[in-house]
């Protein structure tokens, strides 16, 4: 199984605290999801902590299931109850929270994690009694549960849906050397399918083979590695998908994200790494390309559920409050 890491942001970032309320607000009234087709069964494996801490744990819980309900509008056309073992920790690390699922290991291939072939095939359960996903959070930093997340909080619903994703195939099987057996057919998610270098080349054979010679583009910082999906590209201007590949190998995060040091790309759901604060929680069109490339051919953004008036007044009252503020911060 290839876990996949998530990261939390290390850079400055100077940030004017109205814009963050009034995002919050506009987010929160805007863009509820509609009802997801996808059911999420979470067990959690640590009694007593993280998930079940006495005093957080109900909470906890219930910004998963939230997460897991917006990430699942997006695949209302599909069908199927999807099982995770949760786990938890609290460490002083960089790491927020990881999550995989497994796959069938058939050399030459480019398979389906388990969630994906759960998801696609509308419920058949490829792994039996076994969980189809895991997930592992970190509850070593501050996080934010809901809808509001100060400066000093990491989103706890956007790292949610990310690392769901993962578990639905956003996520690469090449390691720092390419493959274990060099030269030989090996096993690969169906997102190395679509991985090339800078040049367009792929990086892994239809026939399953790593290509050696692109080694050095796994560390080749941006505009090394691509995704050069059709609908990823489409949605990209025409141009390929700057996958994150830094200088130095990040052994679960290289190869699995999109670039952060792309601007347009470091603020979407699958970047490497976040920042403090409340952050979009709604999939890019670059991300729905990438995951119609990887198999969610059905795959679409919810519709959004019309504001009343009388919250439309509020909200401009509000916004002209902010105004205010933001003006007098200014001075």
């Amino acid at each position: 199984m290839n876990i996949l890491a998530f990261k939390k942001h290390s850079r400055s970032f100077s940030v004017s605290k109205p814009l963050i309320v009034a995002g919050c607000l506009a987010f929160g009234l805007m863009a509820q999801p509609a009802q997801a087709a996808l059911t999420f069964s979470f067990n959690y494996l640590n009694p007593g902590q993280g998930f079940d801490d006495p005093t957080f744990g109900a909470a906890r819980k219930t910004a998963l299931n939230e997460a897991a309900g917006l990430l699942g509008a997006y695949f209302s056309n599909y069908t199927a109850n999807l099982t995770f073992d949760v786990s938890s920790s609290n460490v002083n690390e960089s790491r927020l929270a990881s999550a995989g699922s497994g796959s069938f290991e058939i050399p030459g291939t480019f398979q389906q994690t388990f969630v994906q072939s759960k998801i696609l095939s509308n419920g058949v359960d490829a792994n039996g009694a076994d969980a189809d996903g895991t997930i592992d959070w970190n509850f070593f930093w501050p996080w934010g549960l809901g809808d509001t997340v100060t400066n000093t909080e990491t989103d706890f619903k956007k790292v949610g849906m990310h690392e769901l994703l993962h578990a639905f195939g956003f996520s690469s099987n090449i390691g720092i050397n390419g493959g274990t057996n060099p030269g030989q057919p090996e096993t690969w998610s169906n997102f190395d399918n679509f991985l090339t270098d800078a040049s367009g080349n792929r990086l892994v054979s239809t026939g399953g083979v790593f290509d050696t010679s692109k080694i050095p583009a796994l560390t080749g910082g941006s505009g090394a590695v691509l995704f050069n999906g059709a609908n990823a590209v489409a949605a990209n201007g025409g141009a390929g998908v700057n996958i994150y590949a830094p200088s130095t190998y990040s052994p679960g995060s290289s190869t699995s994200h999109l670039d952060d040091d792309t601007a347009a790309l470091s603020q979407l759901i699958m970047a490497s790494s976040v920042s403090d604060g409340l952050k979009p929680r709604t999939l890019s069109a670059i991300e729905l390309g990438i995951l119609k490339d990887i198999g969610y051919t059905q795959i679409e953004a919810p519709a959004e559920v019309p504001v009343p008036a009388t919250v439309w007044l509020m909200l401009t009252g509000l916004l002209g409050l902010l105004g205010l503020n933001r003006r007098k911060a200014a001075l």
